[in-house]
């Protein structure tokens, strides 16, 4: 089995965004601890949106500088050292400011679709071009923020503009809608990895596009109960690294705690404690591949110990690697 764990690397999106140094600093160093221990490498998608909102007020607020040179610094140590850096898109950030406090968020923009095709294929290369001067290494992959990819239609320009090749937004039986979000993959293929030309969720032979899915799992209330009240008996263990707050999400949380939901394979806070239970059931299925998504503001210590354990229990039956190490030719 191939192990890709991918992290979305970015701060909170809600109106308390939180630090720099907590959300993505520190969680993101105790990765290249686990990954340098052990032997292994993961996949960031680097919120490259962000990245040039620092560099366009850092000008104007000494404060940034601070933030912007820990943040460029880091993802290029990242990128130098064997991680894999690829394209994540939060083009909220077209719309949103420092205000010289804080960041001001605005999310009524906050799928790509919600932009026209001329302002997505200007996004995507703005992105591409700017997360490619600090690494210096091929572009191909991506990930929609908020699982975002639909419809496909509209960004297929920008990525064959653009490179962009391989997709890993879609996680099976995945279904949300909101004022600002939305994204349905009930239709997609039970498959690990598929080509598709205009739908992230039809197979399509010789499509010139690769979908690699986040592994996906069904969770039952009861996990999320023992989620939450874990996380109130003792905060110290399940409490997430990051300082800040996610943006809401109404009816959600009432939907985990009452229904069996279908999400996908995380080490964010106590689902890493499911990593191995997912593993089991793709080695099963015979699945090739396993895609983990994390982000570094929603890890735990918990998290940090369990994803330490999955790699060193496993490293040397399956193979912990990159999309740049199996998909770049």
């Amino acid at each position: 089995m191939k192990i890709y764990i991918t992290l979305d690397y970015e701060i909170y999106f809600g109106e308390n965004h939180g630090t720099v140094e907590k959300c993505i600093i520190y969680p993101t160093n105790e990765l290249i601890r686990i990954a340098e221990k052990n032997g292994v490498r993961f996949v960031f998608f680097v919120d490259i949106g962000f990245i040039i909102k620092l560099n366009e007020f850092r000008k104007k607020y000494p404060e940034l500088e601070t933030d912007y040179l820990a943040i460029t610094n880091q993802v290029k140590y990242l990128s130098d050292t064997g991680h894999d850096v690829q394209l994540h898109i939060h083009p909220h950030w077209e719309d949103s400011f420092y205000n010289g406090t804080k960041w001001i968020i605005d999310v009524k923009r906050y799928k790509l679709s919600d932009f026209n095709n001329t302002e997505i294929n200007t996004i995507v290369s703005k992105y591409k071009a700017a997360l490619f001067a600090i690494t210096n290494k091929p572009i191909f992959s991506f990930r929609a923020g908020g699982w975002c990819i639909q419809p496909f239609d509209k960004f297929k320009n920008a990525f064959i503009k653009n490179g962009i090749t391989l997709d890993s937004s879609v996680f099976k039986n995945g279904k949300y809608e909101s004022r600002e979000y939305a994204y349905d993959f009930t239709a997609a293929p039970d498959k690990d990895i598929y080509p598709f030309e205009d739908d992230v969720n039809i197979e399509q032979k010789n499509g010139q596009f690769t979908e690699l899915p986040i592994s996906s799992i069904k969770n039952s209330p009861l996990f999320f109960w023992t989620l939450f009240l874990l996380g109130r008996k003792n905060p110290y263990l399940h409490k997430p690294l990051g300082d800040g707050r996610a943006m809401p999400a109404p009816g959600y949380r009432k939907k985990l705690l009452t229904h069996f939901t279908n999400n996908p394979v995380s080490v964010d806070g106590y689902n890493a404690t499911l990593l191995q239970k997912a593993l089991n059931r793709l080695s099963t299925k015979n699945k090739n591949h396993m895609v983990i998504i994390g982000h570094p503001k929603a890890l735990s210590r918990l998290s940090l110990q369990k994803i330490e354990g999955f790699v060193i229990k496993n490293k040397d039956k399956h193979q912990f690697t990159t999309f740049s190490n199996e998909f770049l030719k």
